[in-house]
């Protein structure tokens, strides 16, 4: 063989090695699982890691809704590490890319109005962050019907944002939705409720009606005893939910009572 061909041969050997060790690494859908799992065991840094190099993976692939998914979870990442601005950079792409290539009535577009929703709350653009929210709703009605656990979650997060905004009544309203649609959906002894009463026990505390307020939390305290016992450390916010509207309320032997009971479970 000539020197020549001999050369070319060892080039075409190279580049097929080469995309076979390309092909041979870890894929998008590697770097997804990863991020997920990194996620789930609270490493948020090395999530988001994963989550950029799946996203980038996506991208060049065209799996945009994937693509979506990956920016929202670092989205919701950032925005739990209180970094608004960064993470409205990601969700404003993955909102833009979802809306071009997927549509405006796609369910994975609805959780990045949803995380949007979120940002906005939390920097107290509340008008912003309901309308970003009230989208999400509106996708997952149609997608889903009523009856669902997506659906509650974007009425409790509306619920929250007029929470914040101190219109009382509007959240209440929202969160009895919720509270409906999680009672049908997983029961009234399901761990998911939980989340609808302790949202109502929040917003009757801050309207001064600490009857009902109470009633909610207390709700909420025997539904996670049932789940986790009588003396797990979990159980701690909960007494001292129902300590501090006692508290509000005057009766400071029931929120000392309250608060020693979070204090020993805490132990």
């Amino acid at each position: 063989m000539k020197l020549k061909n001999i050369t070319l041969f060892a080039v075409f050997l190279f580049s097929m090695g080469t995309l076979a060790s390309a092909q041979n690494g870890p894929s998008a859908n590697d770097y997804l699982k990863a991020a997920d799992d990194l996620y789930k065991k609270a490493k948020q840094d090395d999530a988001i890691a994963n989550y950029e190099k799946a996203a980038q993976g996506f991208e060049n692939s065209g799996n945009i809704e994937r693509f979506v998914y990956s920016y929202n979870q670092i989205g919701v990442i950032l925005t739990r590490q209180d970094k608004y601005e960064k993470a409205r950079t990601y969700l404003d792409k993955a909102l833009k890319a979802g809306l071009d290539s997927l549509g405006p009535n796609d369910l994975t577009v609805a959780s990045t109005f949803l995380a949007l929703g979120v940002v906005y709350s939390a920097e107290g653009e509340y008008e912003r962050s309901l309308a970003s929210h009230k989208k999400a709703l509106e996708i997952r009605l149609a997608k889903l019907g009523k009856f669902d656990s997506n659906v509650a979650t974007s009425y409790g997060n509306i619920g929250n944002v007029h929470l914040r905004n101190k219109d009382y009544d509007t959240a209440i309203e929202a969160h009895k939705l919720a509270m409906e649609i999680r009672a049908k959906v997983f029961g009234e002894k399901g761990p998911e409720i939980v989340e609808s009463y302790r949202g109502l026990g929040n917003a009757y505390r801050d309207k001064k009606e600490y009857k009902l307020s109470l009633e909610y939390f207390e709700k909420a305290l025997v539904n996670k005893v049932a789940q986790l016992g009588p003396g797990h450390k979990d159980l701690a916010r909960f007494y001292r939910y129902i300590s501090e509207v006692h508290s509000l309320a005057g009766n400071r032997s029931k929120a000392d009572e309250y608060r020693l009971k979070a204090e020993q479970v805490e132990k």
